[in-house]
């Protein structure tokens, strides 16, 4: 089943991201509408699953979505690797909300939120701050 759903989202991955008013993504069971300056990466040898959406707010900085099978504790791999760990968890329509922080090895601030479903997520980091508006862009287009 594992490798059915890998196959299928790398499917609709391929036949839904395109260029328009920016990368249009199909996330089950929504479409997002990331910025343009997004660049798609996927790495199929890697042992979790996962395309990753490179890009630039309008301060240069960078951040990530990676979206990805729900088959991984992020939260405790930030507790692994991360200190000052604070994770707030809600519900938001069909999604789980995870809103993480934490400080990298060398004291900088991480900040993460996912939105998981039972079979996906998609998680937005950066090693930085972002603009608000990237967060408050993927709320307002979630409609499951």
């Amino acid at each position: 089943m594992k490798i059915f759903t890998i196959v299928l989202l790398f499917i609709t991955f391929n036949l839904s991201a395109k260029e328009e008013s920016g990368v249009i993504v199909k996330i089950l069971p929504d479409y997002l509408v990331l910025n343009s300056s997004c660049k798609a990466m996927a790495d199929l040898v890697a042992q979790d699953f996962s395309i990753l959406y490179a890009c630039t707010d309008s301060f240069q900085r960078m951040y990530f979505y990676n979206f990805r099978l729900n088959n991984i504790d992020l939260v405790a791999d930030f507790k692994k690797d991360s200190t000052d760990v604070v994770v707030n968890i809600s519900q938001f329509k069909s999604y789980t909300l995870y809103e993480i922080t934490a400080k990298n090895s060398d004291n900088k601030p991480i900040k993460a939120v996912s939105y998981c479903t039972k079979e996906l997520c998609l998680d937005l980091v950066s090693d930085d701050e972002y603009e608000k508006s990237i967060q408050d862009s993927i709320t307002s287009q979630l409609r499951g």
